[in-house]
């Protein structure tokens, strides 16, 4: 699965460049849970291109909204994995367990990327530190 994750970010990088796309994906062992950031048709295009990839099987939309600004304006594509060393920032939005996107807010979404981004930045600049 860490191969798919690898995957899809590198995939999504090179697109999401190409079409001015960012946003933020999470693999939380079962669900892909991502979030899309541009133009809304190039963001559609996205979508429907993500939607008939045939690794995903029921591809839903939680929320469509226009912001004042990209939450993820550096991260043409950023992504975390579910792992035990970010698991804390799972637990302190709450999830104990396995997320149920059909249950999940959008706000929920967006709050738990922005930290698990926070997580990952936070530790780049540790190794940096370190080295």
């Amino acid at each position: 699965m860490i191969s798919n994750m690898r995957e899809i970010l590198s995939a999504s990088q090179c697109n999401n460049g190409r079409d001015g796309i960012t946003g933020f994906l999470i693999f939380d062992k079962t669900y892909f849970i991502q979030i899309l950031e541009g133009e809304r048709s190039r963001v559609t295009d996205t979508y429907n291109r993500i939607a008939r990839d045939s690794r995903h099987s029921t591809a839903t939309i939680i929320n469509v909204r226009d912001v004042p600004a990209r939450l993820f304006p550096n991260w043409t594509m950023g992504g975390a994995m579910r792992t035990p060393e970010v698991q804390e920032v799972y637990l302190q939005h709450g999830f104990g367990g396995t997320l149920q996107p059909n249950r999940l807010k959008s706000d929920q979404v967006i709050s738990l990327a922005l930290d698990l981004q926070a997580f990952e930045v936070s530790r780049r600049q540790e190794q940096k530190l370190a080295s």
